[in-house]
């Protein structure tokens, strides 16, 4: 049940960003650098994109206890995942976070699959980015001030159960506050949507590299980690 009322940031006009390096690494550029076709194609996207773009996040502040071997407590939410716990190892306090682009990104690329597909996959790609970058950017203004911090972990993480999102979407009131839903699968629309766990606490561990939270060793989208 949700006790407190989230926080909620709006994007200022202008303020929403994609990173080229990391859409194109979504769209399969790894070593290989793009034509000169697909770098106008972008810049033509990287426009039309943000102009669709509604830039929201909403969190809520909650203690951290461990209640038992690999349970985390959060607030009012238990959770039971060895990786959560070890990633919330000495932090006291986290944050409930969530994030949206809004609809009208997922619009602009459902269109755009129907009249040009490759059109759509650069959009899609650049769209993936942004919404990194706003949680980024909002994470960095949350945190400042903090002791120590740990980078966001979702669920889908490792062991940290999927459905745990109607936590989130019940503690975040995020219907209301983020215009975002589940579907049965508990895949979030708008589809460019994060929600994650940011510990808190001066023994917050942190590997400045998000790929290393995640098993999923073979995934296609997974950084070079040096």
């Amino acid at each position: 049940m949700r006790t407190f009322s989230p926080s909620l940031r709006l994007a200022a006009p202008g303020e929403l960003r994609t990173d080229r390096k990391e859409a194109l690494r979504y769209l399969g550029y790894g070593k290989t650098a793009p034509d000169e076709t697909v770098l106008k194609l972008m810049d033509s996207c990287e426009k039309e994109l943000l102009e669709a773009c509604q830039g929201r996040a909403c969190w809520l502040r909650v203690p951290v206890t461990f209640p038992a071997p690999y349970s985390v407590k959060l607030g009012f939410v238990t959770v039971e995942s060895v990786s959560l716990a070890k990633h919330l190892a000495g932090c006291h306090g986290a944050l409930l976070f969530a994030a949206t682009l809004g609809i009208g990104a997922d619009r602009l690329i459902a269109r755009w699959n129907r009249l040009r597909p490759s059109r759509s996959a650069v959009l899609d790609a650049l769209a993936s980015s942004t919404i990194e970058c706003w949680c980024d950017d909002v994470e960095r203004e949350l945190t400042q001030g903090e002791e120590k911090h740990c980078e966001r972990f979702s669920p889908g993480y490792g062991d940290f159960p999927l459905e745990h999102q109607k936590d989130f979407l019940h503690s975040l009131d995020m219907n209301r506050t983020l215009g975002v839903t589940l579907t049965d699968s508990l895949l979030m629309k708008p589809s460019k949507s994060v929600t994650a766990v940011i510990g808190l606490g001066a023994s917050a561990r942190t590997c400045g590299h998000k790929c290393m939270f995640c098993d999923k060793t073979n995934c296609i989208y997974r950084e070079v980690i040096s």
